[in-house]
């Protein structure tokens, strides 16, 4: 278990700058196709693949997406995203950030670099993705009545903090499976928070307060219930769903303290609109970065093997979101598993057999399912490997990706 970052795990040697990085990226295309060619024949026996239950395909795009993830890694290559709709027209919104007092604890405004001369991280301008099209904008009377019924899902997209916008390229299939499973006029948006990696990183907490940011406007500027809402998250973007559990939790705990003393009175008129969802939707959820950032610990692991993502990958992505001299990876925020809390909302978690993450993930719910009033449901899908809830349709496990986001909406629908 480590309590900081490894230091050294971003990559940054030669080939991560010019004009190393175009001549590695030149190399391992070859790579990259010799691989793809080496494994094709290797994995046209069973028994040599990372699980003899495995599909042909199964095996080989696994194995091929670790050998990319890997080059990546090597390249340093991570994310920059922009502000522009771009084709997506209206379906694209800019969030601005809410009032100051709704930021509060380790996610409120700081305007001076901390004693390790980190800048401060402030809330900002995001955008977010509506599927299938933007929400009617509800307000005045009917934003505190709970009339329409019709399921609102907001989503944090996966990527180690480094890669992804929640966008269709690469969201598109599974937002829209997820939302026809919810039921009939269902729309999700899709967050695309502030990445720790490509022109402009942002570390912790920005994903947090972004997703703060995007809790606010649905639920103060458009309207919604926060009854129909159900948070979702997959891998890294599950640690922001879970950490916006754990803050409005704090929020209550914080009003049940303070009531209206001043000056908390004034914090708290604003908070007090802000109950909780209605679910969480964790699919693969990194939730323990003491363990997510240690590549040793991560390597030695009994399904390292069946994985596509590696240590150094996952220590990359740890150390870009919480840097050693800013925070450390036991912070409740980071990994939860090991601060169980009481919430009202409830909670399905699924994790894959053969990935890495399987036995904290199953820590987790044990953890949370021991809390009184906790209602946490657990599905684990045999023999698959990391975050199949995205890749399925890619990777040849179509079949238990819709397995996972029909137990997901059954579970929503008995609530």
């Amino acid at each position: 278990m480590r309590t900081f970052a490894e230091a050294d795990a971003p990559p940054c040697d030669w080939r991560t700058r010019q004009p190393g990085f175009i001549l590695w990226a030149l190399i391992s295309l070859p790579r990259l196709l010799v691989a793809s060619v080496f494994y094709s024949l290797i994995y046209l026996s069973a028994s040599s693949r990372p699980r003899p239950s495995w599909t042909y395909r199964q095996a080989l795009v696994t194995r091929v997406l670790r050998v990319a993830f890997g080059i990546m890694v090597e390249l340093g290559f991570s994310q920059s995203i922009s502000l522009e709709a771009g084709k997506l027209g209206d379906r694209f919104v800019l969030l601005d950030p809410a009032p100051p007092e709704a930021y509060l604890g380790p996610f409120a405004y700081k305007s001076e670099a901390d004693d390790n001369h980190n800048k401060p991280v402030k809330p900002e301008r995001i955008g977010a993705t509506w599927y299938p099209a933007p929400l009617d904008k509800r307000t005045g009377e009917a934003s505190r009545l709970d009339e329409d019924k019709s399921t609102v899902v907001l989503a944090f997209h996966s990527g180690s903090f480094l890669w992804g916008d929640g966008r269709p390229e690469e969201s598109g299939a599974v937002a829209t499976m997820l939302n026809e499973s919810l039921g009939p006029n269902t729309h999700a948006l899709w967050v695309q928070y502030r990445l720790a990696g490509g022109s402009q990183p942002t570390p912790y907490p920005a994903p947090m307060q972004d997703a703060i940011t995007a809790y606010v406007y649905l639920v103060q500027e458009m309207g919604v219930h926060p009854s129909r809402i159900v948070l979702a998250g997959d891998s890294s973007g599950a640690t922001i769903a879970m950490a916006l559990v754990r803050y409005l939790a704090f929020l209550t705990e914080q009003r049940n303290h303070h009531g209206t003393d001043k000056p908390a009175a004034a914090y708290y008129e604003l908070l007090s609109e802000l109950p909780p969802p209605k679910a969480c939707l964790l699919f693969s959820p990194s939730l323990e970065y003491t363990f997510e950032g240690d590549s040793h610990a991560w390597d030695a692991h009994r399904n390292a093997d069946a994985d596509y993502c590696s240590g150094r990958m996952a220590a990359w992505g740890t150390a870009a979101v919480a840097p050693p001299d800013l925070v450390s990876l036991d912070d409740p925020y980071l990994s939860p598993a090991l601060y169980p809390f009481a919430t009202p909302v409830a909670m399905f978690v699924q994790a894959g057999g053969a990935e890495v993450l399987c036995d904290s993930i199953k820590g987790f719910a044990d953890a949370f399912r021991l809390v009184e009033g906790n209602r946490v449901e657990y599905l684990e899908v045999a023999d698959c490997p990391h975050d199949v809830y995205l890749i399925g349709s890619i990777a040849g496990w179509k079949e238990e990706q819709k397995e996972i986001i029909s137990a997901a909406a059954t579970f929503v629908h008995s609530l």
